[in-house]
């Protein structure tokens, strides 16, 4: 006799091929949520709407019946081919996600002011932002899901798909300039995203040009730039400030360049795609521009 599929066949399949795909009836409770007892019931019912053995019964482990075998290839078949469809469908229907992983200083002071911009072009394109100034690794960025990341070096790197080289001055507010008095000369320590020793930053710029004018009392260390340009805009020192990041507090007036000597290059951001997804291209492509343009 032949059967229809309906919905309770359909449930009973389900049912059938949990039990299969676990190898017993414990496990495949276990899976659904349900009793053990409500798993063989449903078994049972199937074997007797088919007027078949699908399972041999007895034996220490679970063993398919040649009929079983069969059933069971195909509710495999079936169930994978449904569930990539339904994968396919919610893909085009939900946003894409991209996790872009940027040093911390660059992830306040430069990218959160314009990711907002990037969603209002990109509506359909979501931006989760880490910030992490850890060494590049392709392996242990894929393994936190991360799709792009944007990395700080003191050297220019050959594996990236855009480098941009970063320069830099020494910045304090107008206070302290007007004031005429001396401030601490104000450390990031972690300037890349590569271990470096305290003071290696403004050892370049030292080295240069030497000590900038009101940076006579002393020195103060902090771990991330974002830090020093805050301690700066307070009027406790001087800070060496990083064109990409500062360019906003010159343009609003916290602080401001000290001298007029030519800007020094201190180091290199550097842009890897790591999953390669549409998605992460398109803030790829965003990304470069947007740094250009600064």
């Amino acid at each position: 006799m032949t059967r229809r599929l309906d919905a309770s066949l359909l449930a009973d399949l389900w049912f059938f091929h949990a039990v299969a795909d676990c190898g017993g009836f414990r496990r495949a409770a276990e899976q659904l949520a349900v009793t053990q007892g409500a798993v063989s019931q449903r078994v049972q019912r199937l074997e007797s709407r088919l007027q078949l053995s699908l399972l041999q019964r007895g034996g220490r482990s679970l063993q398919l019946t040649p009929a079983g075998q069969r059933l069971y290839a195909a509710c495999a078949n079936g169930f994978d081919t449904v569930a990539a469809a339904l994968a396919a469908l919610q893909a085009e229907v939900a946003p894409a996600s991209v996790r872009l992983s940027a040093p911390p200083s660059l992830a306040l002071e430069w990218l959160l002011p314009r990711l907002g911009r990037f969603a209002r072009l990109q509506p359909d394109i979501s931006v989760d932002l880490l910030a992490d100034n850890q060494p590049y690794s392709q392996t242990s960025l894929r393994q936190a899901g991360i799709d792009l990341a944007l990395r700080y070096l003191p050297q220019a790197p050959l594996d990236a798909a855009f480098v941009l080289p970063e320069h830099g001055f020494p910045v304090a507010s107008p206070g302290l300039l007007a004031s005429g008095a001396d401030g601490a000369l104000l450390h990031d320590d972690a300037p890349w995203s590569s271990p470096s020793p305290a003071g290696s930053e403004w050892a370049l710029w030292l080295a240069a040009y030497g000590r900038p004018r009101g940076s006579a009392a002393g020195e103060r260390h902090f771990n991330q730039a974002q830090l020093a340009y805050r301690s700066a805009q307070a009027g406790d020192g001087v800070a060496l400030g990083r064109q990409l990041l500062v360019a906003r507090y010159l343009q609003d007036g916290s602080l401001c360049r000290l001298d007029e000597q030519p800007p020094l290059l201190l180091g290199y951001y550097a842009l890897y795609p790591v999953s390669g997804s549409a998605a992460a291209q398109t803030l790829v492509d965003w990304l470069c521009g947007e740094m250009q343009q600064q």
